[in-house]
């Protein structure tokens, strides 16, 4: 094995909860009342199937389409909402727009429920199985993902969460859009994720997924006293510093730990002083380590990157919630980074894998592999 190192500061922010494609996390949100029948929310974008391939979402084994509602009422007995995937319509628009009969979405695969009979929770993530159709889904595929009320009975208004945005940061891929009447497109981000029936879950490449976002805050003298992510790659390769949002209000170290799980081992840190940062509110920062500079991750091997005041004074750190531990498969080190604590000896998952922490490394340089097939390259 060969670690090539970087000819230049060429280094890769890992472990953060960053969306795919852009250094923005948003986790302020805008809910889609579908108030009226025929009435329709609906997300678009090319589907990333973890592993590749293509992948089958039908009425079998872990089949769901996962999105959130609000506060909303879904109680009446004469409302009937479907939830489901579509094809994208080429032959009409902008704004972009599912496959659809004067709002009607056709719907390949889809949950049809009835108000007041379960399968719609508020204010949480709900992983709606489907319960008619099938549809098959290549990697990159672009598709649309619907939440239609067919029929509105009484009062009924399911609210469909998204994420805010503003004209900076939006797209045109992955979009959000309503029918009401007719078509528009929303300045807000997806907020939807799809599992197929072997159980392989699907993110619209450039989307986002969120259920909550908090902070926490603590002192050298809190316990725990040590907060941060689990960082573990399929690669080897060199840390050269660590990354964080948070708010400081004290002195502290950015300690990177072997062995997290059992008898964690300082392998690399760096201290920062108050005083040197942009603010005590929240700031965005990169440290480079003063000791361990250049330090070999091994491929496969878990990795904790922590935040450890070294005064009384408090530390805010960011943290961004799933809906299911899953998700953590939309961000990069997918279900292997999450947010961990300790006071003393191992680390231990917050929020039953959950969280993730604002915080996480700046890698650089791969394993070679020594020249043979399939080697990875990091700059």
């Amino acid at each position: 094995m060969t670690i090539a190192e970087c000819s230049s500061p060429e280094f890769r922010p890992v472990g953060m909860p960053l969306r795919s494609l852009s250094p923005f996390l948003l986790t302020s949100t805008t809910d889609i009342g579908l108030g009226g029948t025929n009435v329709m929310a609906y997300m678009i974008g090319q589907v990333w199937w973890g592993g590749g391939g293509s992948h089958t979402v039908d009425t079998t084994g872990s089949s769901s389409i996962g999105w959130y509602n609000g506060n909303g009422t879904f109680n009446n007995a004469g409302t009937s909402f479907k939830v489901g995937i579509a094809a994208v319509d080429t032959s009409n628009g902008p704004s972009g727009r599912p496959v659809n009969s004067t709002g009607t979405p056709t719907l390949d695969v889809a949950a049809v429920l009835t108000g007041g009979g379960g399968g719609v929770t508020n204010n949480a993530w709900n992983e709606t199985v489907p319960t008619t159709g099938t549809k098959t889904i290549a990697n990159g595929e672009t598709v649309a993902v619907c939440m239609y009320m067919a029929t509105r009975g009484g009062s009924d208004n399911v609210q469909v969460r998204t994420i805010s945005t503003n004209n900076s940061f939006n797209a045109a891929i992955p979009l959000v859009g309503i029918y009401n009447s007719g078509f528009s497109g929303q300045n807000v981000f997806t907020n939807c994720a799809i599992r197929a029936s072997d159980g392989t879950r699907g993110y619209f490449i450039g989307g986002q997924l969120l259920a909550g976002a908090g902070s926490q805050s603590w002192n050298n003298t809190s316990t725990p006293k040590e907060y941060g992510n689990i960082i573990q790659l399929p690669y080897s390769c060199k840390v050269y510093g660590a990354i964080y949002v948070a708010g400081v209000g004290a002195p502290f170290d950015l300690v990177l730990y072997s062995d997290p799980f059992g008898t964690p081992t300082a392998q690399a840190s760096v201290s920062v002083d108050e005083n040197t940062v942009f603010s005590s509110g929240t700031t965005s920062s990169a440290a480079m380590f003063t000791t361990g500079f250049g330090y070999s991750l091994a491929a496969n091997t878990p990795y904790a990157i922590a935040m450890k005041p070294t005064s009384a004074g408090n530390m805010t750190l960011q943290y961004f919630t799933f809906g299911v531990a899953g998700h953590q498969t939309s961000v990069p080190c997918g279900d292997n980074g999450y947010a961990v604590s300790r006071n003393t000896g191992a680390f231990s998952a917050q929020n039953s894998q959950k969280d993730r922490f604002w915080i996480g490394l700046l890698v650089g340089g791969g394993d070679t592999g020594g020249g043979g097939a399939g080697a990875m390259i990091g700059c």
